[in-house]
């Protein structure tokens, strides 16, 4: 891909996503209640169509996880380095702050909160403020911030991004 086409398949990435948030938040403004019943009712719809599936798809990526590591891939290098420019610890460091300061310090804490006050719909119509609710909220809680979130940051999102940078510059 010549340096010309990724600009204009950046520019065009760009446009549509400020003309996405633009709507989104004039939908916002021109009428709140209708659109919190919509996003509401969509991620209502949402949760109850494919629930279940995003579950049993963080298992999935850990198991993935857990094969890589264990395989010979998991001492596999991405990249033309002969040596890494970040040492394991900073690595390691860096990916740590990142999620603590991105959503750890707030959500972690205040999602089981959230989750016991009102239910996540892929539980099954559990009654709000009741034990059924505090279950399911650190059920919840615990598929966000428990092994699954780490084996997604660990695999997906960064063989992912390390492969665009090294290998596809």
């Amino acid at each position: 891909m010549t340096s010309t086409s990724l600009l204009k398949s950046n520019n065009l990435v760009s446009t549509l996503t400020i003309s996405f948030f633009a709507l989104f938040l004039f939908a916002a403004v021109y009428d709140m209640s209708l659109f919190s019943q919509t996003i509401n009712a969509l991620f209502g719809q949402a949760a109850e169509s494919f629930g279940s599936f995003w579950q049993w798809l963080m298992v999935a990526n850990l198991a993935l996880a857990l094969g890589i590591a264990a395989s010979p891939f998991g001492r596999m290098k991405l990249g033309r380095q002969s040596k890494p420019d970040i040492s394991a610890f900073r690595w390691i460091s860096m990916i740590m702050c990142t999620l603590l300061a991105g959503g750890g310090v707030f959500w972690s804490a205040a999602e089981p909160v959230y989750h016991f006050l009102s239910p996540s719909p892929a539980y099954g119509g559990v009654d709000e403020n009741s034990l059924a609710a505090a279950t399911a909220a650190l059920s919840q809680s615990f598929l966000h911030w428990g092994f699954l979130a780490w084996a997604v940051l660990g695999t997906l999102a960064t063989v992912v991004l390390m492969h665009a940078h090294y290998e596809k510059g």
